[in-house]
């Protein structure tokens, strides 16, 4: 449960009253409050963001300017295209593995940088919320020198390259699990309040998903998902399973001989025409191919089990919505942070965490032998699902902007003496 805050001279109308209450909105603060959202390039960044952009919504209302420090890559312009001039594309670039691109991305660092250095000098920015990732870095760095106050958001256990840099420049460290280990190195506190998701993932109906999602009500269903980008490995894994196991074709026939199942697999916007022709050719009625979907709440109302990543958001969608899972983590990270989550939900009894092998017969030599058990038991999955619920953390959003907001009325007490 989220604290109201009930004692600052910049909200009206708060209530000291249990979770659901209306609070009042920030209409004592001169003129707008700005606040720049930092961090783009994939759904893991920005999610997490537009969670917490809509719990500042209703908390400060029309006074509240919402900046976007993102990237100019598709899923940004996507997500970000409701915010017009508001939404920066920014230049800088991540990190390069060669030493020959170093003077691009430094030059790169440095008009952004001073972008935002003009910027801060003719707005009165509140706060920065750097949501992770290189996009993150140069707001967050001009605001910790400017003296504007930082948020970081950290939801994967382990932090990035770009993230442990600012940890050291961060007020508050917002993560989805203690990380004890990383305490020396930040300039503020830790906070391990969950990863922010969005309040209408809690919110699906199972007699409504499986209706809008053209799926049937009385088979159980296993989602397979690569996140918002796909994942081409997991993808060949599955199709490899369904080319040489009987047993899993069995459990999607109409004979009633295996079991009574169907899949909705989300492919990626790239690799759904191919997954679709090798479905069709193989004559999988009940197993559905969708390339992306924007309503997760559906997706995860339906699902009795699900083949996943091990993403900070996905992990956090999985547990509040209480889906029993097999994750395979991505395997190409250097630091490979999707097994640290992941390992997470093993050690809550909440997944199943297998090696994603890079290999279509590799991977699903491991993969048979745990599906098929976890499909064949009501049981198993109903323990994984009580598990996941019990570690879930579903009210980070409001947790989160609950602390953004204290910090912008400090700043207008301040202000104010």
């Amino acid at each position: 449960m989220s604290v109201l805050l009930t004692d600052n001279s910049c909200l009206q109308g708060s209530q000291a009253a249990g979770e659901g209450a209306v609070v009042g909105q920030a209409d004592d603060i001169g003129g707008s409050v700005v606040v720049i959202m930092a961090g783009g390039g994939t759904g893991g960044h920005l999610y997490p963001g537009l969670a917490v952009a809509e719990k500042l919504k209703e908390r400060f209302g029309r006074r509240l300017r919402l900046v976007w420090a993102a990237t100019p890559r598709a899923i940004d312009r996507r997500l970000l295209s409701g915010y017009g001039s508001d939404y920066v594309g920014q230049e800088v670039q991540p990190v390069p593995g060669s030493i020959f691109k170093l003077p691009g991305f430094y030059g790169a660092w440095r008009r952004t940088c001073e972008q935002w250095r003009r910027f801060m000098k003719e707005q009165r920015v509140s706060v920065v919320v750097a949501l992770g990732g290189y996009a993150a870095g140069p707001a967050a760095r001009e605001a910790f020198r400017w003296g504007v106050p930082v948020v970081l958001i950290n939801p994967d256990r382990l932090p990035g390259r770009a993230n442990r840099f600012l940890l050291g420049r961060a007020q508050t460290v917002f993560s989805q699990w203690p990380m004890p280990e990383w305490r020396k190195r930040c300039g503020g506190e830790i906070v391990a309040a969950g990863c922010p998701i969005r309040e209408n993932i809690l919110n699906g109906q199972r007699a409504v998903a499986m209706a809008r999602l053209g799926l049937a009500a009385e088979r159980e269903t296993l989602v397979i998902t690569g996140a918002s980008l796909g994942a081409k490995t997991i993808n060949d894994a599955v199709l490899h399973i369904a080319r040489h196991e009987p047993r899993l074709r069995a459990m999607l026939s109409d004979d009633g001989g295996g079991g009574n199942w169907q899949i909705l697999h989300l492919t990626g916007l790239d690799q759904a025409a191919a997954v679709r022709k090798e479905v069709s050719e193989l004559g999988l009625a009940h197993w559905h191919v969708v390339n992306y979907c924007d309503e997760m709440e559906l997706v995860w109302a339906a699902a009795d089990l699900a083949i996943a990543r091990s993403g900070a958001g996905l992990c956090a969608e999985l547990t509040a919505c209480g889906v029993p899972a097999i994750l395979l983590p991505y395997p190409f990270h250097r630091d490979r942070h999707q097994e640290a989550n992941g390992r997470e939900l093993v050690n809550g009894a909440a997944a199943v965490m297998l090696p994603d092998q890079k290999d279509a017969a590799r991977t699903s030599a491991l993969l048979v032998p745990v599906l098929l058990d976890l499909m064949s038991s009501m049981a198993k999955r109903q323990r994984m699902r009580a598990a996941a619920l019990a570690m879930a953390k579903p009210r980070a959003a409001g947790q989160i902007s609950e602390a953004i907001v204290k910090l912008v009325c400090a700043g207008v007490d301040a202000a104010a003496k």
